[in-house]
């Protein structure tokens, strides 16, 4: 039989092993059902794009945007019904970012230089197939089109799904401008 002792000893080891005992179950059985991020995430690919029109209509080289997050509205044809979302999105998520939409600009990534954009207030504009771009060739990430991102750097990182939900871009954009340095 344990003495009063022993009992206060055992209760006492139960009591800091307790938690340690159940972070190790948690770790070891329980997956989380969701990941952080709402986009798709894609290996790291540099974007080369040769000329941009600027909001004022001048041309702009494309490592004028570097520093700056970009969100990218691709359309590899007519801007249809999910283009028109995805350049609206772009739009509502840099505006939704408050003090810190400085850091984030949009490009509207076209078939044709006479594409009819709609929500293209103070986006620039380019084309799709430009040679230098392997990406925008058939076969490349941008070829099915919609809402993508670019870091600072210039690589393309993240990839919306079709009909995005604003509230996820909008989570996702804020996350990475509180954690990243650059950009």
């Amino acid at each position: 039989m344990m003495t009063r002792t022993q009992l206060k000893l055992l209760l006492l080891l139960a009591v800091f092993a307790a938690p340690a005992l159940a972070a190790w179950l948690v770790y070891a059985w329980w997956q989380p059902s969701r990941l952080g991020n709402y986009g798709e995430l894609l290996p790291p690919q540099p974007l080369v794009l040769p000329a941009l029109l600027d909001p004022t209509g001048q041309t702009t080289p494309w490592t004028a945007l570097r520093g700056k997050w970009v969100l990218l509205v691709v359309a590899p044809g007519n801007c249809d019904g999910a283009c028109a979302h995805a350049a609206y999105l772009a739009r509502q998520a840099r505006l939704a970012q408050g003090r810190e939409q400085e850091r984030i600009e949009r490009v509207l990534l076209g078939s044709s230089g006479d594409m009819a954009w709609p929500h293209r207030d103070g986006a620039y504009r380019a084309l799709l197939g430009q040679p230098g771009n392997p990406l925008a060739q058939p076969g490349g990430a941008l070829a099915q089109g919609g809402l993508f991102l670019v870091d600072p750097l210039g690589n393309l990182m993240m990839r919306f799904p079709d009909k995005a939900d604003g509230k996820g871009v909008i989570r996702d954009l804020r996350q990475l401008l509180k954690a990243s340095r650059i950009g």
